[in-house]
Parts: C-alpha cells; structure tokens; sequence
C-alpha cells in the first residue's frame, strides 16, 4: 500500500516485487523448455488495430503512430517471415481501462503455436497457469451460447431483446439506460459483463468457447451441425478473473482485410477515431501465414492471483492514473 503523505511511493512493496519477479522468469523457464522462441517487437507502429471495443493511445506527430494494445500483428509478420513457436513478454497499451483488473499501461505474455490446435494450446494454457499459481489447474471447457444458457438463463439469439430486460430484472442488475437503442451484440457484451463472468467465478476456473464470429475479428470460423457460424476463440476466467484471449489464426488476407474495413464502419458510427489499415500484416498473411494457434494472456492478473492480491495495483509499481 502507499504510504500516507509519500505520494512518489509504489503501490507494490519491495518484497512483492522480488516475488513477481521470480514468477515473471518461471514464465520466461515455461517457454524455454517447450523450444518456444523469445521475440521482441515495437510498442510503437503507424497503423492500430481496428477493434471498435478497444480504444488506443495515439502519439502526435507525422506520420500517425499508435502505442500497440497488443504485439499480434506484428508477431504474425515473424510467423510469416518462417520464425516458428515464438513467445513475447510486453508491455500494451489500451486508452480509458482503469480499476481493480485494469490499467491502461500493462504487460502479458503472448505466444503463437504453429500446426498446434487449439484444445492443445488450452492445454498449454492451462499448464503455464498451474506453474503460476502454484497448483495444478483444470478448467471446465463451455461454449460461448451455454454460458448464456446456464449462468444468465437465456438464449442470446433469442428473437425478443425484452428477454434481455427481463433477464437484468430477474438478476436484480439495473436496466441500461437507452436500452431501446442497444443492438444484440450490446446486450451480449453487457450481460457478459454483468451476469455470465460473476457467475463463473463460483464453479473454478472455466475456459469460454466457441464465440460469434462478430466477437472474434482476427479468428477462424467453422459451421455447425446445426447452421450455426462459430469463431474458435477462446478466455480463460479464473477467480472473477479473465486472464487470456485466444484464437485458431485467421490466415485469410482477403477475408481480414472485409473483417477490418467490417470494423471501421462499426468504429465510424459509433463516432470513434479511424486508423489505418496495418498494410504489413496484410502483406505478410498474404504470403503465407502457417497455420496457428495464438494467445494474450495478462501477466498482471495471473501474479495478482498468483500472490493472492486483490487488486493490479498490488503487482505494479506505478499504475495508472498516479504514474
């Protein structure tokens, strides 16, 4: 905690530190075993992601640049440029995320696994996570339409959005204002939030999977026995906590590309600023991306469970806003 009256002081004591530490170079020995390769790439780039749920810091200057909120597109590069297995411990950046399992600058390990599936890199997943935490960990595997179903009671593609209302009623949650003008896919990310995710934390740690592919821009699809359109994209929630995203690799570059310009619309009423389309990742899906498995998992979550914090602060040093 910081001490009163010494506001230069960090949130995170010495002795915490040295614990963090110790964990960040098991994370670092976990790679290392698997023949994983450590990549570094740069935190700055002149073109951003394009997701409309993510917001980014961008630096004044000509030509635009942009603090990277994840190191992916350009990781992907390398795996097109025939680097195999690589890992990347980082610092990201996502503008406006503050509270007690968010801050705006953060770091994560993220890795991609050529030719492995993705139920296999769940497995890895899983395995990196017991090394963390000290204990083995198994986590129950549900799709995305299930977890509606069994944690908030509800189809998400029911065909009445007053089932939404009444599913907010019901749990005793307060009913978003304007809610005449929030769409499906606003309900979902809400009740998401809301219901389903503090649900899950009274059964263990549970991976979600199988998400609409609206969810799932940068991610493989398939259809189901039923007509359904599934992205393979998968969290990991452990303790209220989502400690990773991940993804069987889109290596479509035509269909990336109607995904991204798909994005910029979404982005352009919804009235927030437009980046560039990164050019270099196209490039390099269109010369051939081997096919992946890829995943971002939150290093500042996954030791503030490790060492038994409540909160980002107590593993960070200097978050933000007091930085």
């Amino acid at each position: 905690m910081q001490s009163e009256g010494l506001e230069f002081s960090p949130t995170c004591d010495r002795e915490t530190w040295i614990l963090r530490q110790s964990l960040m170079n098991k994370v670092r020995r976990f790679f290392e075993l698997r023949g994983v390769l450590e990549v570094e790439t740069p935190v700055l780039s002149n073109a951003g992601g394009t997701d409309p749920q993510l917001d980014y810091f961008e630096v004044d200057g000509v030509p635009r640049h942009f603090l990277m909120t994840s190191p992916e597109f350009h990781m992907k590069r390398l795996l097109s440029a025939g680097f195999g297995d690589i890992f990347q411990i980082t610092k990201s950046f996502r503008k406006d995320e503050f509270g007690s399992h968010h801050n705006n600058e953060f770091s994560m390990v993220e890795w991609y696994r050529v030719g492995m599936p993705q139920d296999k890199l769940m497995d890895e997943v899983e395995a990196l996570v017991s090394e963390i935490i000290g204990k083995p960990l198994k986590a129950r595997r549900t799709r995305w339409m299930d977890a509606f179903k069994n944690y908030a009671g509800v189809n998400p593609f029911c065909k009445d959005l007053n089932n939404f209302v009444e599913t907010c009623e019901y749990y005793n949650i307060p009913v978003p204002e304007g809610k005449e003008r929030m769409s499906r896919e606003d309900w979902w990310d809400y009740l998401m939030v809301f219901v389903v995710e503090p649900a899950l934390a009274a059964n263990g740690a549970e991976f979600i999977m199988d998400y609409p592919p609206s969810q799932a821009a940068l991610a493989q699809t398939y259809t189901d026995k039923e007509g359904f359109v599934w992205a393979r994209r998968f969290e990991l929630f452990v303790d209220k906590v989502e400690l990773c995203n991940g993804y069987t690799e889109l290596t479509d570059a035509d269909e990336q590309r109607r995904r991204f310009n798909a994005d910029l619309e979404i982005r352009r009423r919804m009235g927030k600023p437009l980046p560039p389309i990164d050019e270099n990742f196209l490039s390099a899906l269109e010369s051939g991306m081997p096919a992946c498995s890829g995943v971002a998992l939150g290093l500042d979550r996954l030791f503030m469970l490790a060492l038994h914090k409540d909160e980002i602060k107590d593993v960070v040093l200097f978050p933000s806003p007091i930085a």
